[in-house]
């Protein structure tokens, strides 16, 4: 399926406010909270040299004067507590570790060497920092290990604080995106609807020609549909100078036969009839200042209503019941003669054939005439002679087919097509089908 472009535009832009500006709000917090980790191992590294440079031994005991360490080793809520350990004995801990059950992690560093991970203490999730180091005891070397925890809670607080400041920027982020977005939405498109409104205003006839100034990428398809509809008047104007030319040459030998003695036979007075008919619709179809593919819209209903009334008086002593299914808003792009022409000629045919009913059925997407009667119908093998390359749709007699060429021709200079088939009602039906006009 095909998306038009405004609908493409549209999709890009709700995928710019809907993912990308999410995941940029998940980026973002994301890259805050890995420094938070990364401020919150330089701050224990801090405090490992504090403790690196007080630690002291007395009487083989590892002792660290309390009175200069920070507070929050004093304090047993402050979620910073420290811990020495040889092995897995443990030989001092802060009086902030008072109230918690340490049990020293298992790590096969070599001394000089720290690790920096989070570790798990009665439930409640620590970030450590650990540091192996040998500490000399005057005759003898102790292994030592040092624990700094830090209570991965006291990260929640500027996490939260930091998330609430982003989203505030991010709604308001997110709003002047949507405004830019409508602002460019509109002068992107706006072009393209110009152009719309413009060829709409060409089919109407209100205009001849684009006249708009647009962007480079539009400009050219502008000049190429001017060029368009030039070569085609000009087509135009030609054929209708050359049938104008033709029918009125045929119009004076034309005279002559109706007035010569030939005309006084009835079989041949039936052909000049039909010959003088089709010349006069030439005539008129060459003085038609419609245009073939550029055309206003009319509405239908109008011209069928015409045609009901005119065919309910012709066939008055026949009692027709002709029935006619429009539906609301249907519109024909092109020359009202020519539907005039097309719709006259198939529903007088079905009048003529018919018993008592007939019935004009009428679709919008796409365009579809559809004429019933309840006649004798046309035969399978004259249907397939008659829509058959080379042969005149206009040779059957039997209540069909006259001026059967004339809509045929007509048909397809809307680039529609014409088919018979089987009705309903038991006679024929003659079906109109326009693929290029949805309504």
């Amino acid at each position: 399926m095909l998306l038009s472009l405004k609908l493409r535009q549209a999709i890009i832009s709700l995928v710019l406010l809907l993912f990308i500006l999410p995941a940029s709000f998940l980026a973002i917090e994301r890259a805050f909270f890995a420094q938070l980790i990364t401020s919150t191992e330089q701050k224990l590294e801090v405090h490992l040299y504090s403790f690196l440079s007080e630690l002291s031994s007395k009487n083989d005991v590892v002792e660290i004067n309390n009175s200069i360490l920070p507070a929050d080793f004093l304090r047993a809520d402050s979620g910073t507590s420290a811990y020495i350990v040889s092995g897995d004995k443990l030989l001092w801990q802060s009086d902030s570790s008072l109230n918690q059950e340490f049990i020293p992690p298992v790590f096969d560093m070599l001394p000089g060497k720290h690790e920096f991970v989070p570790l798990e203490v009665s439930g409640k999730t620590y970030w450590t920092l650990s540091f192996a180091l040998l500490f000399d005891m005057g005759e003898r070397s102790m292994p030592l290990t040092i624990h700094i925890l830090q209570d991965a809670k006291l990260l929640e607080a500027p996490v939260k604080s930091f998330r609430k400041t982003l989203v505030r920027w991010f709604i308001g982020i997110g709003f002047v995106l949507f405004l830019v977005m409508l602002l460019a939405y509109y002068w992107t498109t706006q072009p393209l609807s110009s152009l719309d409104h413009e060829i709409r205003l060409v089919e109407s006839g209100q205009q001849q020609q684009l006249d708009r100034i647009y962007p480079i990428e539009l400009q050219a398809i502008k000049e190429d549909l001017n060029l368009l509809l030039a070569s085609q008047n000009r087509q135009k104007q030609r054929y209708r100078h050359h049938l104008s030319d033709l029918a009125h040459a045929l119009k004076t030998p034309v005279a002559v036969l109706r007035t010569s003695a030939l005309a006084e036979q009835p079989e041949l007075r039936q052909q000049i009839d039909r010959i003088t008919a089709m010349i006069e619709h030439q005539l008129k179809r060459a003085s038609s200042s419609g245009q073939d593919v550029w055309q206003k819209q009319i509405a239908i209903a109008p011209i069928v209503e015409q045609l009901q009334n005119a065919l309910n008086k012709i066939y008055r002593d026949k009692q027709i019941n002709l029935v006619c299914e429009i539906p609301p808003g249907a519109m024909f792009r092109g020359d009202e003669t020519d539907l005039m022409e097309m719709l006259g000629n198939l529903m007088d045919n079905a009048c003529k054939a018919c018993r008592h009913q007939v019935r004009l059925q009428i679709q919008t997407k796409p365009l579809m005439f559809e004429v019933h009667d309840d006649g004798p119908g046309v035969p399978e093998n004259k249907t397939k002679e008659l829509l058959g390359r080379g042969i005149r749709l206009d040779t059957y007699q039997d209540g069909h087919g006259v001026g059967l060429s004339i809509v045929d021709e007509l048909c397809q200079s809307y680039e529609g097509e014409l088919s018979i088939g089987e009705s309903a009602l038991g006679g024929a039906i003659f079906r109109l089908l326009f693929p290029q006009h949805q309504y």
